[in-house]
């Protein structure tokens, strides 16, 4: 404060010895003292109206201020993912573009040959797992029956042994008359089948087991009623050591039959497994599908953001690689002000604080919020970025160059209203209202002007009279009159 005091002296010495050397000039009517600078000054005998303020010594906020460039808020780099080559690009720079526009087209013909390769293999992968489930589902219901058909017979074996052996009586005759009987209508069954699964087979409807099987329940049921027959008969001859051979044969067929039908159950729960196996296949080949189409979507390349194309690097007909920019899209409707502040003054910013913001170009004003603080500086200039967020609907574009202030300090200085101070010929000066109702010009240095006030650093202590009106009309001097 005391060397702010020194100076403040020394310039309102200096200003002194001007205000002396112009009255001089004023008191002998200019440097000429010719006859049209004498017809010019103002009457002594009509004083001039004027109003009046005080200069008063008041708190001014001492500012500090940095300067940088106006930056999108949101910037996007366009790259492809993929190696082809350009078929189109559909924007140039100052193009404003939509989320979801298409910017760029490369050549995809091989993406779309990998496309149909995946869907065919799908199709192809899909009716495999079909067609193994279909026989899964058949094979256990077949399996099911010939199991239950050969534990039947089986039973029917030993009990048709069991007989033989004790020999027949009139029930057995009676019974071995209508397994005849029964026997040949399985037969006639089984026939029938077999016909009927030879001509669906050549039809194309059934596969070539089906009709295996046919034929050989066909080959059961007719042993079934050749050996019924010939029961009969040895029935109604009697039980001979032939007759116990063959129901004892019979049995170990019937047991042949059952081990065959059990092992046809164990054989489904492979036919199981390769059904899972091919629907496993299914849902490889549809990930295989789904990565051919993602690969020939990077052929289309749009926009991310609502913005303005700033950068346009390619061509059609340029090669492009994954990662390598090509276009510059930057959001219109928001922009930052990022500044270098000085390491001293950056502990007077926070982060959501409010600053004034200058665009130096069009002279345009506004507030701005601080967004981010940079926590490394450079090392060169010892600055740290500042990020400031400008208001919507800001005037301004990328690149230009703006300034930001934010208070320092608060001192004591004297503050006169803007109007009273005066610019000629690079020398500033205020208008003293004197007690003889004269006007005097006093030499003043003036600072920062803020709410319609402006800082005089030298010239004025305080409480002196201004006159805020008029001023063009005054000389040093001048009579005047207070309103």
């Amino acid at each position: 404060m005391r060397q702010l005091a020194g100076k403040r002296l020394l310039l309102l010495g200096g200003a002194a010895l001007v205000v002396l050397v112009l009255g001089i000039l004023v008191l002998r009517g200019g440097p000429s003292g010719s006859k049209d600078d004498a017809e010019n000054k103002p009457d002594a005998s009509a004083p001039i109206t004027v109003d009046v303020s005080r200069a008063v010594l008041e708190p001014v906020t001492e500012y500090a201020e940095a300067t940088g460039t106006v930056k999108s808020a949101t910037q996007a780099n366009i790259a492809p993912k993929i190696m082809s080559n350009v078929s189109a690009v559909y924007v140039r720079e100052g193009d404003h573009v939509r989320r979801g526009q298409m910017l760029v087209k490369l050549e995809a013909a091989d993406l779309s040959a990998q496309v149909a390769q995946a869907s065919a293999a799908v199709a192809a992968s899909s009716s495999q797992a079909q067609a193994a489930r279909r026989t899964v589902t058949l094979q256990e219901a077949q399996s099911s029956a010939d199991v239950a058909r050969a534990t039947s017979e089986l039973t029917a074996a030993r009990e048709q042994l069991s007989l033989v052996k004790k020999g027949p009586r009139k029930q057995q005759r009676s019974q071995a008359h209508l397994a005849v009987a029964q026997a040949k209508a399985q037969f006639t069954n089984a026939e029938i089948e077999l016909k009927r699964m030879k001509r669906l087979f050549d039809e194309d409807v059934v596969p070539q087991q089906r009709v295996d099987q046919a034929q050989m329940s066909y080959d059961v049921a007719k042993a079934q009623y050749e050996a019924a027959g010939q029961q009969a008969d040895m029935t109604e001859e009697g039980s001979r050591e032939e007759d116990i051979r063959t129901a004892a044969a019979r049995v170990s067929q019937a047991q042949d039959s059952l081990r065959l039908a059990k092992a046809a159950v164990i054989q489904n729960r492979i036919r199981e497994e390769q059904a899972k196996t091919a629907a496993s296949e299914v849902g490889r080949a549809a990930a295989g599908l789904q990565y051919a189409r993602v690969q020939q979507g990077y052929a289309t390349i749009v926009s991310p953001v609502d913005g303005i194309v700033t950068s346009r690097l390619v061509d059609p007909g340029a090669t492009v690689s994954p990662g390598t920019p090509i276009l510059t899209i930057e959001n219109s409707g928001s922009f930052r002000l990022e500044a270098g502040v000085s390491e001293s003054d950056l502990p007077l910013l926070s982060v959501g604080m409010l600053v004034d913001v200058k665009i130096d170009a069009s002279g345009q004003r506004t507030q701005g919020r601080v967004v981010e603080i940079v926590p490394s500086g450079d090392a060169g200039s010892r600055k740290f970025t500042v990020k400031v967020q400008l208001p919507a609907g800001t005037a301004v574009r990328t690149g230009q160059f703006g300034r930001i202030s934010f208070p320092r300090s608060v001192l004591q200085a004297v503050t006169v209203p803007s109007e009273a101070v005066r610019d000629t010929t690079g020398i500033t000066s205020v208008f003293l209202a004197g007690k003889e109702g004269k006007a005097h010009m006093q030499v003043v240095k003036a600072g920062k002007t803020a709410n319609g006030r402006t800082e005089i650093i030298s010239g004025l202590s305080g409480g002196e009279e201004i006159i805020t009106s008029n001023g063009s009309a005054l000389a040093d001097g001048t009579p005047i009159k207070r309103r």
